[in-house]
């Protein structure tokens, strides 16, 4: 089994009168799959999007590490990634990240971890970690 870790750290000296200083670590032990992919979307729209995982294959206790590697910054090339097949969406601009933490199959229902891009043809890259 493996460990991943996940370290968040925020600095800033000019910010507020104070500096700050946040250093957060993330520890998921006893890992037994996942990985990290980059995937090409096949559409525009929640109909039809990306199945990035399934739900059957990851339970409770899973963490997504998602990412837009556009470069385009101006919210034009954005990446829905769907949490529950419906309304639970995580909207990912031209270099945003995020890691959360999904629970695909310990609800009454299954529900994948999907992704449809603002365009045709965009990337995204994601890690699920269990």
């Amino acid at each position: 089994m493996a460990t991943v870790n996940a370290t968040l750290t925020i600095n800033s000296s000019d910010l507020t009168s104070d500096a700050i200083s946040l250093s957060v670590l993330n520890t998921l032990t006893s890992a037994t799959q996942g990985g990290v992919s980059r995937v090409k979307l096949a559409t525009t729209a929640i109909a039809g999007a990306t199945v990035l995982a399934p739900a059957a294959k990851f339970t409770e206790g899973a963490r997504i590490w998602l990412y837009n590697p556009s470069t385009t910054t101006d919210g034009t090339e954005r990446i829905y990634v769907s949490l529950d097949e419906a309304t639970s969406t995580v909207v990912l601009k031209g270099g945003d990240w995020a890691v959360i933490p999904w629970s695909g199959s310990t609800r009454t229902t299954d529900k994948n971890l999907e992704a449809y891009g603002q365009t045709a043809d965009a990337i995204v890259e994601f890690g699920v970690f269990q």
